[in-house]
């Protein structure tokens, strides 16, 4: 009797979940990461994320569902103290979840949302290597979806538009919903906006966060455009503001890439306005900064690495394989 209430249970479970969606995917990499004048200048890098999506579509057609990652990167610190001592440990990490509701072209997420600026079209093309890094990455202050648990009850609203081609969308952050203090007792919550557009081999992109990061007074501005000159092959060119805080201050960044016979070659060149002091004591205008790179598909999989110099003219590479499932 047992078993028949048992077994009739779970069909009535799997019968009410049937139009339910869960699913897993993820990536992994790991390689070899070099920096000049590391204290160990060559060093393993190594990075698994899962995320776990869930979803279901009503009758009306309207989808609602959420996203919860799961990551482990070899430089994550987390203090343990489960033995009565502070230890520092690598270990994987849960990141905070996220709730969306979508129809019609229109997306709304809530938690730890998505933000506006950091999910703009061309922001992150300038990037090579197995770790995909680039120095004419935006390097200024402002919130994303955060992979790993935060301290503070951070809590995001973001809403995107698609349609034919345009993509608008705006977010709202703050650093902690409970209380009147946000970063560094600013009490600033972040808004940002951003629109991209799409039409043929062009595309045109442009964000703007006000107060990134929950930091007062902290602007933060890309604009960027791109040309797929064929089917293999694209060069485009961004800009950064990086805000009162950012340490590459304003940037200019031409990158481009082509792919021949399973090869893809890309590369890009930075100039930045801000300058910084060397070991010596002395001020000076910051270099430019470059890299080149190549990827090659391994059915699956991706062997990648790049070599590239920063502003001040240090030069770090990689070398290993990436991979999405």
């Amino acid at each position: 009797m047992k078993k028949i209430l048992l077994s009739t249970t779970m069909l009535a479970l799997f019968a009410g979940a049937a139009s339910a969606e869960v699913t897993l995917s993820g990536s992994g990499r790991f390689g070899l990461d070099y920096a000049e004048n590391r204290d160990a200048e060559v060093q393993l890098a190594y990075r698994l994320r899962i995320n776990v999506d869930a979803k279901f579509e009503a009758d009306n057609g309207v989808t609602y569902g959420g996203r919860i990652r799961f990551q482990n990167t070899n430089s994550t610190q987390v203090v343990d103290v489960s033995d009565g001592a502070a230890v520092i440990r690598n270990a994987a990490e849960f990141s905070p979840a996220y709730l969306y509701v979508e129809a019609s072209g229109v997306r709304v997420e809530v938690g730890n949302s998505n933000t506006a600026i950091d999910s703009v079209a061309l922001m992150y093309n300038p990037e090579i290597g197995f770790q995909e890094s680039s120095f004419g990455d935006p390097e200024g202050n402002f919130y994303s979806f955060s992979s790993g648990p935060y301290g503070a009850n951070r809590v995001g609203i973001y809403a995107a538009y698609s349609y034919s081609g345009v993509n608008l969308k705006a977010s709202y952050i703050q650093a902690d919903q409970t209380v009147d203090t946000g970063v560094n007792g600013s009490g600033a919550d972040e808004l940002s906006v951003a629109a991209d557009f799409t039409t043929g081999q062009f595309t045109v992109a442009a964000a703007y966060a006000d107060n990134g990061a929950g930091i007062e007074g902290n602007y933060v501005t890309f604009v960027g455009a791109a040309y797929a000159f064929s089917d293999v092959g694209n060069v485009g060119l961004n800009y950064n503001d990086n805000g009162e805080y950012g340490a590459w201050g304003k940037t200019i960044t031409l990158y481009g890439n082509y792919t021949i016979n399973g090869i893809t070659l890309a590369g890009y060149v930075s100039d930045s306005d801000e300058e910084y002091i060397d070991e010596d004591g002395d001020l000076q205008d910051n270099d430019t900064a470059y890299g080149i790179g190549a990827s090659y598909d391994l059915g699956g999989a991706t062997l990648a690495g790049a070599i590239q110099s920063s502003f001040q003219g240090e030069m770090v590479g990689d070398l290993g394989v990436r991979m999405s499932f």
